[in-house]
């Protein structure tokens, strides 16, 4: 907690709306993903999450496969909660009553271009939904500006990722191209850097509740409406806030 409260002094992070979240009960909290492979914004969001739900109750987070594939920072998260990101595992740990951290737009929203970075794109993906109406369970979205300006993505590039093999290789489906600090310019969304200081808001909103109905979970409209539900949700938030902001990384 010390270490990541230094973290949200260095972002000067701000946050509203953390009364939204359960404090009992299964829940998905679904976000907007930023920053990759550090995830900063990751990290300082964990330390409002710790202050408002505390830290003896299990809560999880869907972790891509490369993550938890990386010496040392495997197990790391795994202390910290994160679980390899499949459908089996978010039904194991929502049935066990803990709540639910996602990323729906995974590897292609982490590491999307600067230019992209105040959109919520899950890319087509509506698994969070069917977990929802399978248990029945809120999802409570998540937005953060200011994530993705801890270096500036010039090219995030599926087509590269597939030409060169690292799509095969790693799993990950896209090959950014970045400026920032210490290395001037890298492609590879594995080096780490040093993050600029961009100033990071969040924001939770109240829970979007779509029922119990285990049949919808399976139907393909049903379950795109829904997400489309929560992403304009989502958007919403996410302009409200990038609107207080006078300039990238400034704030």
């Amino acid at each position: 907690m010390p270490a990541f409260r230094a973290l949200r002094r260095y972002f000067r992070a701000e946050m509203s709306g953390i009364e939204h979240v359960p404090r009992r009960g299964p829940f998905i909290m679904v976000g907007n993903h930023n920053g990759g492979p550090m995830l900063p914004d990751c990290f300082v969001m964990m330390s409002y999450w710790w202050e408002a739900m505390g830290t003896e109750q299990p809560a999880y987070g869907l972790v891509h496969d490369t993550a938890l594939g990386f010496p040392g920072v495997g197990s790391f998260l795994r202390k910290l909660g994160a679980i390899r990101a499949t459908r089996e595992n978010g039904h194991l740990i929502l049935d066990a009553g803990a709540p639910l951290l996602l990323y729906p737009g995974g590897d292609l929203d982490c590491l999307k271009s600067f230019w992209a970075r105040n959109t919520v794109d899950f890319h087509g993906r509506t698994g969070f939904v069917s977990l929802a109406l399978t248990h029945g369970v809120p999802i409570v979205p998540l937005v953060n500006a200011g994530g993705h300006e801890v270096y500036v993505t010039v090219l995030s590039s599926p087509k590269l990722a597939r030409w060169t093999g690292s799509a095969w290789l790693t799993r990950v489906k896209t090959l950014p191209v970045n400026v920032g600090l210490p290395w001037g310019i890298w492609a590879t969304p594995f080096v780490p850097f040093l993050p600029l200081p961009a100033k990071f808001t969040y924001r939770v909103g109240p829970p979007i509740h779509l029922g119990h109905d285990p049949e919808a979970a399976h139907d393909p409209h049903a379950l795109r409406a829904a997400a489309a539900r929560v992403t304009r949700t989502m958007q919403a938030m996410l302009d409200e806030i990038v609107a207080r902001r006078r300039l990238p990384i400034l704030g």
